[in-house]
């Protein structure tokens, strides 16, 4: 089992996710919670296309901070 980092941002009409660790995963929902079940699909078959194409896993390099801005 995996673990991702997913971001979900507020679109027009519509909630987006991506995987920073995984470029190109992407989805799409009208909620969040539908935007989140449709990543993990996404996410299940972009890691089987690397895996059967014999394509390395990018490294998760990822950080997730909050700074604060004047």
């Amino acid at each position: 089992m995996a673990r991702y980092t997913v971001i979900v941002e507020k679109g027009d009409g519509e909630y987006f996710a991506y995987v920073p660790a995984l470029p190109g995963c992407t989805s799409a929902g009208k909620t969040p919670g539908e935007a989140l079940d449709q990543i993990i699909e996404a996410i299940t078959l972009t890691t089987a296309y690397l895996a059967e194409h014999q394509i390395p896993m990018p490294d998760r390099v990822e950080t997730i901070a909050e700074v604060e801005v004047n």
